[in-house]
């Protein structure tokens, strides 16, 4: 009797006659599980969709290397897990948005007196919700960002501990973002 392993029932699924026909079944099989697991990642469907299409493309590349260990979605999973931890990890997200306003600023078209009118109320809303946080979170927010003032010089200045510093600062970002 002939046993088949889980490798070579995987990899018959997708040998189908044109390189196409495989593309596109292994795509329409997986999609919508990777988008998921990408999705829980990055909170942006359409940086999901990226991912996953990445994702599945690497799967697919990947697939000789399929040892039949794992059943094929617990192995395609890890790729797709160890994927969004790459991605994020690299920070592209928020250099990408960094990048984007740089060359805002850089533009010379870009000093007009809307954006002038718009920056100056971001701001003024800024410091209104600001001054809406508990003092000793606005402190720390204050010196930090807009002082530019280290850790540890918050912690000269103060005269508290780092770690309270650090907590107060995360309270104080939430705090911001909720208010937002």
């Amino acid at each position: 009797m002939n046993t088949i392993s889980k490798k070579e029932i995987v990899l018959a699924k997708f040998n189908l006659s044109t390189k196409d026909q495989k593309d596109n079944d292994l795509y329409m099989e997986c999609r919508k599980k990777v988008h998921r697991l990408a999705l829980s990642y990055v909170k942006d469907n359409y940086l999901a969709e990226d991912l996953s299409h990445e994702i599945l493309v690497k799967c697919y590349l990947n697939l000789k290397k399929y040892n039949g260990d794992l059943s094929f979605y617990p192995w395609m999973y890890r790729i797709a897990n160890n994927h969004c931890i790459d991605f994020l990890r690299k920070g592209y997200h928020h250099r990408v948005v960094l990048h984007e306003n740089m060359e805002l600023l850089n533009d010379e078209d870009a000093c007009t007196p809307e954006l002038e009118v718009i920056n100056s109320l971001d701001t003024e809303e800024l410091r209104n919700k600001l001054r809406q946080l508990p003092s000793k979170y606005e402190e720390v927010i204050i010196l930090f960002y807009f002082k530019d003032q280290s850790l540890k010089e918050i912690q000269h200045h103060l005269n508290i501990n780092l770690s309270t510093i650090k907590t107060r600062l995360s309270r104080a970002k939430k705090m911001l973002r909720d208010m937002y």
